[in-house]
This record gives structure tokens, sequence and C-alpha cells, in this order.
């Protein structure tokens, strides 16, 4: 058992040097608070344990990161100028509408 604990110790301090940007501190204690409920279970072997503690961890070596969000440039203005030789004829039936904006997940 007291090799058990020991393990559980030492996963517990491999938790705490992960980086903030990958686990928050509320997640940290939970991994610490599912490592020890299953420390304390009958029968616990080191295997358990180690398995236990891999699975933990997957979700920091496979969890998803996210870069910054692209912004778009506000210190300029674009003006436009409409090119009649470019242009559609203009018709009445015609309905389209162009809608230009950003569209970025929330």
């Amino acid at each position: 058992m007291n090799k058990i604990n020991n393990l559980v110790e030492s996963y517990k301090q491999k938790i705490d040097e992960i980086a903030k940007s990958n686990l928050n501190i509320d997640q940290k204690g939970l991994m610490k608070d599912i490592l020890d409920a299953i420390s304390k279970k009958e029968n616990v072997t080191e295997e358990l344990i180690q398995n236990v503690y891999q699975l933990l961890i997957q979700r920091v070596k496979v969890g998803f990161t996210f870069d910054a969000a692209p912004t778009s440039k506000v210190d300029t203005v674009a003006y436009l100028q409409k090119d009649k030789a470019l242009s559609f004829g203009e018709s009445d039936y015609n309905q389209n509408t162009l809608i230009i904006g950003e569209n970025y997940d929330a």
C-alpha cells in the first residue's frame, strides 16, 4: 500500500508541473481527487493507478489548442467605386444580394 501511495504522490507532483495553459487549477484538483479515490479502493494495483493516470493526462496530450482569432483591420478605410463596364445589367427581376461580413465561431 505504501508503494501505491508513493506512486499517487509522484503523479500528483507531475500533475502540478503541467503548465497552466494546458490545465487550470480546478482540472488539476479533479485529477488529483480521482487518483486519491482510485487509490483508496480495495484491491487496487500499481498498474491500475498507472492506467488511470495515463487516461487522465491523455486530455492534455491530445487536447485542442486554439490560436488567436483573426481580427479585421480597423485603422484603414476602403473606398469602392462602381465599374459600369464590369457591372451586371440593372434588371428588376434579378434579386440577388451580396452580404459582406465576418463569420467567426463563437
